[in-house]
């Protein structure tokens, strides 16, 4: 297999491969220059290339771009057996100032926004059946715009979520007290939609109808923020009950690195770092 070949297999786009085929060229440049094999790479051998690149004035995000695709193409390596570990694992340039996952919601308060909202007309159980695969998914609007009534299995007690231009496609369990509702719901949902969830009457979009959701939720829940919040509050619940690559599936994240965020030393640290810079936040 080549190293396309394995790109391929990632379900990267066509102009993508191209794309870091040519950004991995100075890499390999760079290592004949040093009379070195990808194989013979090192942790520290990385730093001083991106030094080289840093002396080239390439800017932070340009030499991020290199690693993600050095970071594939060990993974190859990984793949072929060539080798057995990639230096380049969770090396990155900083300069873009992380996000911190802050005001994260307990198991105990997700359950609370779910039990506590009563449909109170006919759309909304259209609703309540989004609330459900947002506190226990994780999923947001990007997510459910995309959902055909087929992906749900309600039989198997899963749902196939598709993989978008920023996520990976998994399949995921549902929790039993959410299997009634979107049963319900697609019993009542008109049939004629291709899609799984569509607007409504009083709202044609779907962002906007879920915005009309947490907007109504806040009223009785002064700790919701947004529906991202909640989506974070998962991961970070998840990545206490499992190993890293599997909240990376569950999460649908392409990069590990998004899903180490999360983890609660890293959280920690991140929200001392906040504080510091925004004190009283």
């Amino acid at each position: 297999m080549t190293f396309e070949d394995y790109l391929k297999t990632r379900q990267l786009s066509s102009d993508t491969i191209i794309r870091y085929k040519k950004l991995l060229e100075s890499f390999f440049d760079w290592m004949k220059e040093g009379g070195q094999a990808g194989e013979e790479i090192v942790y520290s051998d990385l730093l001083d290339y991106i030094k080289v690149c840093q002396k080239k004035e390439h800017s932070n995000s340009f030499i991020n771009q290199q690693l993600t695709v050095i970071r594939y193409y060990y993974n190859y390596l990984k793949y072929i057996g060539k080798v057995k570990s990639s230096p380049a694992a969770g090396l990155f340039v900083k300069g873009r100032k992380r996000t911190v996952p802050h005001d994260l919601l307990n198991e105990e308060q997700l359950k609370v926004l779910y039990d506590n909202f009563t449909p109170e007309e006919e759309t909304g159980i259209h609703s309540k059946a989004m609330l459900g695969l947002m506190i226990w998914q994780g999923l947001l609007n990007n997510d459910m715009a995309i959902l055909e009534p087929h992906h749900l299995k309600l039989r198997e007690g899963k749902i196939e979520v598709p993989g978008t231009g920023k996520t990976d496609r998994r399949i995921l369990p549902l929790e039993a007290v959410q299997i009634i509702d979107l049963y319900e719901y697609l019993m009542k949902r008109n049939p004629s939609n291709e899609k799984l969830f569509t607007g409504t009457d009083k709202e044609s979009d779907l962002q906007n109808v879920q915005d009309r959701l947490i907007k109504k939720l806040r009223k009785n829940h002064t700790f919701l923020i947004n529906g991202n919040q909640i989506r974070q509050s998962r991961i970070s619940l998840w990545i206490k009950q499992y190993d890293i690559r599997q909240v990376q599936y569950l999460a649908g994240h392409k990069y590990v690195s998004s899903t180490e965020r999360y983890k609660s030393t890293d959280l920690e640290d991140l929200q001392k770092e906040l504080e510091k810079h925004h004190p009283g936040s």
